[in-house]
């Protein structure tokens, strides 16, 4: 969740206060879309062919059990927007940081790098928290047996914010389940179920929250994918204000390094956002050579 999982992706709650008029963002999207696309183009030109099995945590909410190759550092780069009034004119640029220490291990870290939202009357700006934590695999999957692949998640919310507005604390603990269907395993069921403890830093003491995801992954071709979701949270998560979505989108693997996902999510619920457009790359590097075959 980019987010969650993906985003799998950190947790940022804003608050407004501030100027008299709404300011614009355009000029912040259009900076952070050319960042994020930059930035996988230039990683990923310098790099030979391999296999890194990326296991890309965008662009649904849901995330797989799997985990990339043993040894590769996957980073991901997002922007998330909401450009409406109403629950607030939301954009984020998120950077999560993704190692494979153990076949199936990994360590996560994600950061809002930077965020922005308005109302009419009100804007803040700044970095949000920063999510520390991992995911273990309990049970890989196998595509001709009927047992889904199961994983544990766990993330803790720092209160690392440049202003206390954007301040967050808590954790999380996340069920991630999938298994491929069909002729070739081209279709991929996600489903992803959270606890979330929040608001740790108010005086008032935590809260307590959850979000529910299901997702479906249509394996297009080697490199291409079309998603389809609807998901639901109580609380500001995942870069996502709180309410019911549904969301398509895609993902599309340049080379064994890098790929570029995107899509929109549409309001289902009265509270919900209307919509919100994402946009993001995926980009690996095997940090730990993989031991050499023996011979026999």
């Amino acid at each position: 969740m980019l987010t969650i999982g993906g985003y799998h992706r950190a947790v940022l709650k804003l608050y407004s206060s501030g100027s008299k008029a709404r300011p614009s963002t355009g000029r912040y999207s259009s900076v952070c879309a050319t960042a994020v696309c930059a930035a996988g183009l230039l990683f990923c030109k310098v790099l030979p062919a391999q296999d890194l099995n990326l296991n890309p945590t965008r662009p649904t909410i849901a995330d797989s059990a799997g985990v990339q190759a043993k040894g590769v550092l996957q980073v991901e780069v997002g922007q998330d927007s909401y450009p409406e009034l109403v629950p607030g004119d939301e954009q984020t640029l998120a950077l999560s940081l993704f190692y494979t220490p153990l076949d199936r291990l990994r360590l996560d870290f994600n950061l809002s790098a930077f965020a922005s939202e308005a109302t009419p009357t009100e804007e803040y700006k700044g970095v949000g928290t920063i999510q520390i934590g991992g995911k273990v695999v309990l049970w890989q999957e196998d595509y001709h047996k009927a047992m889904p692949g199961i994983a544990l998640q766990y993330e803790a919310t720092l209160p690392t914010a440049s202003r206390q507005e954007l301040q967050d604390k808590g954790q999380q603990i996340i069920l991630l389940l999938n298994h491929h269907y069909g002729k070739n395993g081209d279709i991929d069921v996600i489903v992803n179920g959270s606890l979330v403890q929040y608001n740790c830093a108010d005086a008032d003491g935590c809260r307590y929250g959850g979000q529910q995801a299901l997702a479906l992954s249509y394996h297009v071709s080697k490199g291409d994918r079309l998603y389809a979701e609807f998901f639901g949270q109580n609380n500001t998560a995942s870069n996502t204000p709180a309410g019911t979505y549904a969301f398509g989108g895609f993902y599309h693997k340049v080379n064994d390094h890098l790929g570029i996902d995107g899509g929109v999510r549409f309001g289902l619920s009265d509270h919900s956002a209307s919509f919100g457009p994402t946009l993001g790359v995926v980009f690996g590097k095997r940090l730990r050579a993989e031991p050499a075959p023996q011979s026999k």
